[in-house]
């Protein structure tokens, strides 16, 4: 992790605690000390959302509180044993204290527990609409949040710009490139290149002239104009789920040309290597999108899933590269 995402992980430290707690009250803990279950099984269990409790588990076992045995199949760890009744130096004693003498923390549980039961974003319990509706209400909420995510893309572009090579590309096409940081940083490295930004009307009427860059006002959900060479596309994937993810992909792939490459930038869960960043960031998106597929996005994917998105959609993935902050997937258009 960068010193970045260690601090991010400190600040959020508190979700995770809210999130574990939260497993306990539902009997999560106590549902797996007999052995491993499916999700599915300990979703009709605990009487909660298969996919938003299969996201929390995700999440929390980038902090050893879970180990991932199977697809969707999930065991304790000797951590999370501890929080169990069979322990003989159960920690639930101390949950409960916790409880008792902080009544605002109990009281966040609850709203997650409705989150885990329903797969409802928080944003949806407290004030009934998705998240980015929330931020077109809340233009000073939204001020914050675009901040946030201006800092983290920062680092991700200063990264991308210095390990990831684009020499091969003669035209290169950003995708929902927002600002045109990215695409503006390779034009500069890369002198003989040109390139494309696409996004929509209001976003790229606002980006001042870059050179050699072509901007063009799009709705990527509906189509894309044509894709002369390569193309990327940096963090977009994570906010939508599975299906409006792979027709993104889809739109991309019926504009590019056979053989061309598509330069995906996000961050792949490796479910074998603990991340507390990943860990946070699972858990971030379930609390502010709800489980995946309902309001949102998925969060982070393993490369397994990146794999088969691609492939629905006309890809085939052929490397993966680890960068400091953020982690590239080359795909090649069939």
């Amino acid at each position: 992790m960068t010193s970045y995402q260690q601090m991010l992980c400190i600040l959020q430290y508190h979700r995770v605690s809210s999130f574990t707690e939260t497993c306990v009250d539902l009997g999560v803990f106590d549902h797996l000390a007999a052995g491993p279950l499916p999700v599915s099984e300990l979703a009709k269990l605990t009487g909660t959302h298969q996919r938003a409790l299969h996201r929390c588990l995700r999440g929390l076992a980038h902090f050893e509180l879970f180990t991932k045995e199977e697809e969707s199949i999930f065991s304790l760890t000797n951590v999370s044993r501890q929080l169990t009744l069979e322990s003989e130096f159960s920690l639930k004693p101390w949950h409960k204290l916790h409880r008792a003498i902080t009544p605002q923390d109990a009281k966040e549980c609850e709203s997650l527990e409705q989150l885990l039961r329903t797969g409802k974003s928080i944003i949806q319990i407290k004030h009934n609409c998705l998240f980015y509706d929330y931020l077109r209400e809340h233009q000073d909420i939204a001020a914050y949040f675009d901040k946030a995510m201006e800092s983290a893309s920062q680092m991700e572009v200063q990264d991308i710009l210095q390990e990831f090579d684009f020499s091969a590309s003669e035209h290169l096409t950003e995708i929902a490139g927002g600002n045109g940081a990215l695409i503006s940083g390779v034009l500069q490295k890369n002198e003989n290149m040109e390139g494309q930004l696409f996004d929509f009307p209001d976003v790229v009427n606002r980006i001042e002239p870059i050179p050699r860059l072509k901007t063009v006002g799009v709705d990527m959900h509906v189509s894309l104009p044509d894709i002369q060479g390569n193309a990327m596309m940096k963090r977009i994937l994570h906010s939508y789920s599975d299906d409006k993810a792979g027709h993104i992909l889809e739109n991309t792939r019926h504009t590019m040309r056979s053989g061309n490459k598509l330069y995906i930038f996000e961050l792949i869960d490796d479910d074998k290597i603990n991340n507390p960043y990943i860990g946070v960031k699972h858990l971030q998106m379930l609390y502010v999108h709800g489980a995946p597929g309902e309001s949102g996005g998925p969060g982070e994917r393993t490369q397994a899933e990146f794999a088969s998105l691609l492939s629905t959609a006309g890809f085939e993935l052929v490397e993966t590269q680890q960068l400091p902050s953020i982690d590239a997937v080359v795909a090649v258009c069939k």
